[in-house]
């Protein structure tokens, strides 16, 4: 391990231990972007020689599988957790940029403890009396306030003349909050006296101590990002700046997002490159950090609104955009090594760890909400923010890669956008000054309907940049629209980003008469890869997009492949542990001998980790950008993961695709009611049924709803008396023409050791996460070696041999209904965000 003299110190550090600290369950705010860090930092964090330590509680973690299991501590990440690991395990060093804020929270309690400095512990990245400036609000605006970067003005007032005082030096709008014991959210937005005079009055009756939050108010400033990364030494670069298309006002996660920047001026652009690096020397940061900045429409003036020195969704976004290993580059950088030190893997070019990326994409992120299962929350969009995921789209042009972000969003389940159109005039408006959901539809529709752009601009605050561009995709839609089956429409819809299934749909027709014009006239899809020189240097990145240019620059694989088709953007219910069911997908297929090939969207995948496949394709998960991308890689099998009717039909269509679903689909489940309270889990291989483990639902008040059933516990109730009897049972009635892989027989209890059986189904997604964690055999590796003909049962065997339970293991469903404001209290299987496990030893 590299040694280093810490600043401040005649100390040499040798660091031969790290604890890691993980980002927790998933839930509004981060989604698996901080697992995928972690993962890529454990890569990196290997190949130095050093023990890692690892804390998380995600039930469907893919780092834990990574570790040995003595080195995971699978416990809520919090600061008693942490000080009994350090007690116990004596580290020499801490990442916690890895566990987003809650780490970064941690980090700071450890410092101002004193917990670091008595055990002689680093904390790497950011230096205790650094991460202060960061962690205490006051002192971060008082370091800005040093390097001359500008911050919002705020002021506790106690009564009007104090506001009026402040506003004679700030000037309207300004904001006005409730200084409230009960987390009031209430904000005022004033323009004019009358307006500050009312929302006054109110904030004070609503506030016990007769105070009032009064803050400049830059609501329609256009939100731009910069995420940097610097060394030890100072060395600094810029990995990509990226620019929210909705103004200050709307919080960034539920924000488009533009990478790189599209309507800033060189003199804009260069001056925020610059803050961002005063800022990453003033905190003397050593890895990543993510500035926000709040930059003026109407003239240079900018303000700085948020500092994150860690992982953050849009650190991870800006490595996606530009295809720079960040997390590779900032692990080493933590470590003490400067840019010119790192040695990069040799897909990238030596040089590029210490050059800035350069673009030649654009990349947009659209967000995805939970309106359709949570009802009873306020869809707006404001600074609360309401996403739970999101997808990317890529392409040449700006137009092009916001159709494929749209295609990917789930605006577009079935190959083509949705119509707002019966949506009348005044509601149009209304949604244009009060965005929804469905705003960028809406944005469409307006001008669709005659407004002028500039009228738009000014009922929105968006820029003008951005109508000009949605105008030109409609008068591109409707010259397609127009010209049905004319090889100039296909021209111009593939140059807009139109892919041929949605050709297909728009003129009715089946998508293979599509695919006939295309042969017929030559006009073939190409991939261009995503790397972070723009073509400057031979890299190879296997990460792509699509385009229709002249040059393709992914080449399929000589050996045995195989396609595995992505999740896309997180939404509620199993779509985490989805991920995780994917990336273990793609470890086993590696592990049988073949070269794997990942389609997906979402940015905070885990399965788009580098590390877990042989090769990326970035595109809308429809039906045809997936038979362009069998066309081009022609794989052996292609493996589609998780409960997708539509899709799973539309590709079994196509008899010479070699299509696995897994788990199979859960429409082939047998219920006699839809309850129960305990289960058994069997593995079934041709005529052989193996019993895994029992379990045990833990409903909310006993509730045996399946509905209503999101947490599990292993082995079940009373397994010293009843689970061998109902072993017993379950492996009788289950029938092994009917039934393969991975089953699950439901019972209710009726009392007494009774139990009544109520259906069978296949191990759900979240279920199989939780027995390859609780049992300590990989499931999805052995369904997917079940399935290629692969599977060692003697070996199978041997690992299921009957021991006695030691502890049991619970996962407790979370739900996002307290960050929404829902009032709902219990959920169900489909408005689930994440899941915790946590592990009892039985006395």
């Amino acid at each position: 391990m590299k040694s280093w003299q810490e600043e401040g110190t005649a100390m040499t550090i040798d660091i031969k231990k790290v604890l890691l600290l993980g980002g927790g369950p998933t839930n509004i705010g981060h989604e698996n972007e901080l697992d995928a860090a972690a993962f890529e930092r454990l890569m990196a964090l290997k190949k130095t020689g050093a023990k890692i330590i690892y804390l998380d509680n995600n039930a469907f973690s893919v780092t834990t599988e990574e570790i040995q299991p003595a080195n995971v501590y699978v416990q809520e990440v919090n600061f008693q957790n942490v000080v009994n690991i350090i007690d116990k395990e004596n580290p020499d060093a801490i990442m916690a940029t890895t566990g987003g804020l809650n780490g970064m929270q941690i980090a700071w309690q450890l410092a101002e403890s004193g917990v670091l400095a008595s055990n002689n512990i680093s904390l790497l990245g950011i230096k205790p009396a650094d991460l202060r400036k960061v962690m205490d609000n006051q002192k971060l605006r008082d370091t800005l306030t040093e390097i001359n970067e500008k911050v919002i003005a705020s002021k506790i007032v106690a009564d009007d003349d104090e506001a009026m005082d402040f506003v004679r030096e700030v000037g309207f709008p300004v904001i006005v909050k409730p200084m409230s014991s009960s987390h009031d959210t209430s904000r005022f937005i004033c323009n004019n006296t009358d307006e500050l005079e009312d929302a006054l009055d109110v904030s004070f009756k609503r506030t016990y101590i007769k105070r009032c939050s009064i803050e400049q108010s830059i609501v329609g400033y256009k939100e731009i990002e910069m995420v940097g990364i610097r060394d030890a030494s100072g060395n600094k670069i810029l990995i990509s700046g990226m620019e929210d298309m909705d103004p200050i006002g709307i919080h960034s996660g539920d924000s488009i997002i533009f990478a790189p920047t599209q309507t800033l001026i060189n003199e804009e652009y260069q001056a925020l490159r610059s803050a961002t690096f005063r800022i990453m020397d003033a905190l003397n940061v050593t890895g990543t950090c993510h500035v926000q900045f709040a930059q003026s429409r109407t003239d240079s003036n900018y303000f700085v609104t948020k500092v994150s020195p860690f992982f953050t969704r849009n650190t991870i976004l800006a490595a996606k955009a530009t295809g720079y290993p960040l997390t590779y580059v900032s692990s080493f950088l933590e470590l003490g090594y400067n840019l010119t030190e790192i040695k990069l893997p040799s897909k990238y070019s030596k040089f590029l760890a210490f050059m800035e990326p350069t673009m030649d994409h654009v990349v947009v992120k659209i967000p995805l909400w939970p309106f359709r299962d949570i009802t009873d929350v306020d869809q707006h969009l404001n600074t609360l923010m309401k996403s739970v995921g999101s997808t990317i789209g890529i392409g040449r042009t700006v137009e092009e890669a916001i159709i494929k972000s749209m295609h990917s969003s789930q605006f577009s389940p079935r190959d083509i956008l949705p119509s707002v159109s019966t949506v009348d005039d005044d509601d149009v408006i209304n949604q244009l000054i009060h965005p929804l959901a469905s705003r960028i539809l809406i944005l469409m529709e307006a001008l669709h309907r005659g407004f002028s752009i500039d009228e738009l601009s000014e009922l929105t605050q968006i820029d003008r940049f951005y109508f000009y561009k949605l105008n030109q995709l409609l008068r591109a839609q409707d010259f397609v629209v127009n010209n049905p089956m004319s090889p100039q429409s296909i021209e111009i819809g593939h140059k807009y980003g139109f892919g041929d299934g949605m050709l297909a749909e728009l003129w009715k027709v089946n998508i293979s008469k599509i695919q006939q014009m295309n042969e017929n006239y030559h006009n073939h899809v190409t991939y261009k890869a995503i790397e972070p020189s723009a073509g400057e240097f031979l890299e190879s990145t296997n990460i792509f997009y699509s385009s229709y240019e002249l040059e393709n620059e992914s080449h399929p694989f000589t050996d045995k492949s195989a396609l595995v088709i992505g999740r896309g953007g997180n939404q509620l219910g199993p779509n985490s542990a989805a991920d995780y069911y994917t990336s273990q997908i793609l470890r086993a297929l590696h592990k049988s001998g073949y070269k794997t090939i990942i389609m997906n969207t979402n940015p905070n995948a885990v399965s788009l980790t580098p590390q877990l496949s042989d090769k990326q394709y970035i595109e809308p998960i429809q039906l045809g950008n997936i038979l362009n991308i069998v066309d081009i890689e022609k794989p052996d099998v292609v493996i589609l993961p998780g409960n997708r009717h539509y899709l799973s039909k539309q590709l079994k269509q196509f008899k010479n695709l070699n299509i696995i679903v897994l788990p199979p689909d859960q429409k082939v489940a047998t219920y006699n009611q839809k309850y129960a309270t305990t289960a058994v889990d069997l593995f079934i291989e041709g005529d052989e049924v193996l019993p895994v483990t029992t379990i045990s639902f833990v409903g909310k008040d006993q509730r045996t709803d399946l509905r209503f059933i999101n947490d599990y516990k292993e082995p079940m109730d009373n397994w010293q008396t009843d689970e061998a009897k109902l072993i017993a049972d379950a492996s009788t009635n289950v029938d092994t023409q009917e039934w393969q892989g991975l089953v699950q027989v439901l019972y209710n209890t009726t009392g007494n050791s009774e139990y009544e059986m109520t259906g069978i189904r296949p191990v759900r997604i979240t279920e199989t996460a939780f027995l390859t964690k609780t049992t300590g055999i990989n499931w999805v590796n052995v369904l997917v070696k079940k399935y290629l003909g692969k599977l060692d049962m003697d070996d199978l065997r041997e690992d299921l041999k009957p021991t006695e339970h030691k502890r049991s293991s619970i996962m407790t469903a979370h739900f996002p209904f307290k960050e929404l404001q829902s009032g709902r209290s219990e959920g169900t299987t489909k408005q689930e965000v994440g899941s915790s496990l946590s592990f009892k030893n039985f006395e």
